[in-house]
């Protein structure tokens, strides 16, 4: 896993990390203030309030997974989902498909502590049950090596931006990624940075010729499972790497050319 990888900001606007060693959350608790006032100065629509770190987790009991939707309903139980314990199986994190779910969920967790409790017997460490940060929606972009077009590409991460709104709410954090070597990933990183800031910048935004960087680049993006892919083609018949990948992968692509700004 990565060393240190953002999960997402709870209601009270509190970022959450998970460190992927003792070491690194040793490290991060140390920077903790100061991270979260770095992370303000260059995000300030999200007024971050703190940060919280994990140690690495312990993945879930099974026998939590498997009735977990039994033990909040079916309902919630498909809106929201049990995502690890840490701190040597103290806490448990979820994460919420929506704000409605999320703030349901708020209310009922000191029912839900006492019923995964009685779930893991006797022995069981667990003494809280947090709550629950969004999901974030992540799109990732790809464009020809060619693409200069910045007009379509403002136009279709507005219209992408519109779409997660309307689709997910407006609360959800939206993150556009790319791999940050070509001309138009500047663009969308530029347009991101004033409209739809993310605290997922775990790329550097710099040019590279090296096509091993550039595969390895693209391979973490696909293998982090983004919502949607956008894809700036200047030949519809000859698609990118990435949005090759992510069609394998079974990730939808969002196909643009310079005469259409929308296309399956």
């Amino acid at each position: 896993m990565a060393r240190v990888r953002p999960l997402g900001f709870d209601s009270q606007r509190r970022l959450h990390v998970e460190c992927g060693s003792r070491a690194w959350t040793t490290q991060m608790r140390l920077v903790a203030d100061s991270l979260a006032k770095r992370v303000n100065e260059c995000l300030p629509d999200y007024d971050v309030t703190g940060l919280i770190i994990h140690p690495y987790a312990r993945r879930l009991p099974p026998v939590v997974e498997e009735r977990w939707q039994e033990l909040l309903g079916e309902d919630l139980g498909t809106q929201i989902i049990p995502l690890m314990m840490s701190r040597q199986g103290q806490e448990l994190s979820t994460m919420a498909l929506s704000a409605q779910a999320r703030d349901r969920f708020h209310d009922m967790i000191p029912e839900v502590l006492e019923r995964v409790r009685r779930l893991l017997g006797p022995d069981s460490a667990l003494v809280e049950v947090r709550d629950p940060f969004l999901y974030p929606v992540t799109v990732v972009v790809t464009a020809s090596d060619d693409w200069d077009n910045r007009d379509i590409i403002e136009r279709a991460l507005l219209d992408t931006w519109h779409d997660v709104t309307q689709v997910f709410g407006p609360e959800h954090l939206l993150s556009f990624e790319h791999a940050g070597y070509s001309q138009a990933d500047r663009f969308v990183h530029e347009w991101a940075a004033h409209h739809v800031p993310s605290p997922e910048d775990l790329l550097p935004h710099v040019r590279t010729h090296d096509e091993e960087e550039r595969r390895t680049r693209e391979a973490l993006l696909i293998s982090r499972k983004p919502d949607l892919c956008l894809a700036f083609v200047t030949d519809p018949d000859q698609p990118t790497r990435m949005a090759d990948a992510a069609r394998e992968a079974s990730i939808p692509v969002r196909a643009i050319t310079r005469d259409t700004t929308a296309g399956a």
